[in-house]
């Protein structure tokens, strides 16, 4: 009697053990599903962080806010008003395609930084002008022109030399392009204004280059 109550405990032990040893099993390979989970993107996840991937790469103008009162001299010298098409070429934090919208431009941002993007978005909706404005997450030397009647822009003297002859060819006669700080090499501007020790350049696309 006692060898055969010694049996039936010794299988009782056994078997918990094995459920102990089944639930651990178990358990871990749980934790390991939901370590999986949270390591492994999903596929738009995944799509996303390889667009952010190539934005980065195409970056080409570090990002420096344009103080407001030069950003009120380049809306005033391109003598923005309503009817107008601004574009403004690394369009940062959309504080000119705001004062431009507020003149009742219709204003397009162009940006690659995504967070940027996101900001400028946040700030056109919170001046209240998301009829008049918009911002784009493209590549500035990739964008068509055409459509404007101003360009803006704060670049670099490489970069404004690179998007010169599109410029010239692509927008129409008459269309004013604004630029603070740097120059078009030998295009001469129309007007140079200074405000706060900045320096803004204003040209006037002619007949003939079209």
């Amino acid at each position: 009697m006692v060898n055969c109550l010694a049996t039936i405990i010794k299988g009782a032990v056994r078997s918990m053990k094995h459920r102990v040893f089944a639930d651990t099993l178990i358990a871990l390979g749980l934790s390991g599903l939901s370590m999986i989970a949270v390591v492994a993107p999903d596929p738009l996840e995944r799509a996303a962080l390889a667009q952010d991937s190539i934005f980065e790469n195409k970056k080409i103008v570090p990002f420096v806010p344009t103080p407001q009162e030069v950003v009120d001299k380049m809306v005033e010298l391109a003598g923005v008003k309503k009817g107008d098409v601004v574009y403004d070429l690394g369009s940062g934090d959309g504080r000119i395609v705001v004062t431009a919208a507020r003149r009742g431009a219709k204003a397009v941002g162009y940006e690659i930084d995504g967070d940027l993007v996101k900001q400028s978005r946040d700030n056109i909706v919170k001046a209240g002008v998301q009829e008049q404005a918009e911002i784009r997450q493209q590549d500035i030397l990739t964008v068509d022109l055409s459509g404007a009647s101003v360009v803006t822009m704060y670049l670099l003297p490489d970069v404004n030399l690179q998007l010169k002859p599109k410029i010239l060819s692509q927008l129409k006669p008459g269309s004013r392009v604004v630029s603070h700080a740097f120059d078009m090499g030998d295009w001469q501007p129309d007007r140079i204004e200074r405000v706060g020790g900045r320096t803004i350049y204003l040209w006037t696309i002619p007949p003939q280059s079209r």
